[in-house]
């Protein structure tokens, strides 16, 4: 396994490429899929996903962090996104293809992400869950918790975690 990093939270612009933005929303889009049982339907999905496409993708990146994890073979099987929105940051994804999941890859990225966050002086994490309950025992399993607020046109539900 391989990790590798793009670090933009300090204002050092380093760009994703179009071949890896198209890996990252692939997988995001093809793991919503597999993990839906019926939260939410098609049109949801649709707009669950708006914000995995290539570009924006690029985007979120540009303003944050990316932390991937490749396969011995080279293969993309898991990401994390964190951006900053004001002075908070957000987990906007923690992503494993689901063929490599519960074998604590994704606990691998969460950490990663928080080892940033805390190293840009941040003493608290958000993350907008989708309303998948293996999502939700996710977070809840690295000290998160469900503020009730729901965001997004209620696609997502807001937790919280001191650092």
């Amino acid at each position: 396994m391989e990790i590798r990093t793009i670090d933009n939270l300090a204002k050092n612009v380093k760009f994703l490429s179009d071949i890896e933005a198209n890996q990252i929303a692939e997988l995001i889009w093809q793991n919503i899929q597999d993990v839906n049982q019926g939260e939410y339907a098609p049109a949801e999905l649709e707009r669950l996903n708006a914000f995995a496409t290539p570009r924006k993708i690029q985007e979120e990146v540009n303003r944050g962090y990316l932390v991937t994890l490749f396969s011995d073979e080279g293969n993309l099987i898991g990401c994390g996104i964190v951006v900053r929105r004001g002075i908070n940051f957000v987990i906007r994804t923690i992503q494993i293809k689901t063929d490599y999941g519960k074998k604590g890859y994704g606990s691998l990225l969460y950490k990663h992400c928080e080892k940033r966050i805390k190293q840009a002086g941040a003493n608290e994490i958000e993350v907008e869950v989708p309303k998948f309950p293996r999502s939700e025992t996710f977070f809840k399993k690295h000290g998160f918790v469900k503020t009730g607020n729901p965001t997004k046109g209620n696609l997502y539900f807001a937790m919280f975690k001191y650092l």
